[in-house]
């Protein structure tokens, strides 16, 4: 919405309060009648009353969603996987001709770089899931 009309939005919102609570006849403005049904709606108590369990059931709902997408989740990755190895093996002979006729000379790797590398890098996340452990007990 744009700022404008989000003013004007709010300035019949407040008109329409004003004229509830005035008890000013309706027909005047069918903008500002519109707000008033609104308002008056609101205001109206439910009929309906929750039972008291309401809150658990609808938990209940939320999670057997959440696991049924889960699964739903699993199933779709386990297919797509499966569609995948299922092209490779279907592209296979046309990947092994491209890989024949491609010459490429891989340069020599410095292993000892890369050992140093992961090294610091698990050195790294073993400390600050140790750090943030003690975050959160001492917390």
């Amino acid at each position: 919405m744009k700022p404008e009309d989000i003013d004007r939005e709010m300035r019949l919102q407040a008109a329409a309060e004003a004229a509830e609570r005035l008890g000013q006849p309706a027909g005047i403005d069918p903008e500002l009648d519109r707000h008033r049904l609104v308002i008056r709606a609101l205001n109206r108590p439910t009929a309906l009353q929750l039972p008291a369990d309401f809150a658990a059931r609808i938990a209940k709902r939320i999670l057997m969603a959440e696991e049924k997408t889960s699964i739903e989740d699993w199933l779709m990755t386990l297919l797509l996987l499966g569609m995948g190895v299922v092209g490779l093996v279907y592209m296979q002979p046309v990947i092994a001709l491209v890989v024949q006729r491609v010459h490429i000379e891989v340069p020599q790797l410095p292993w000892s770089m890369i050992a140093a590398t992961i090294a610091g890098i698990a050195v790294a996340w073993i400390v600050d899931r140790t750090a943030s452990r003690g975050f959160t007990s001492a917390g």
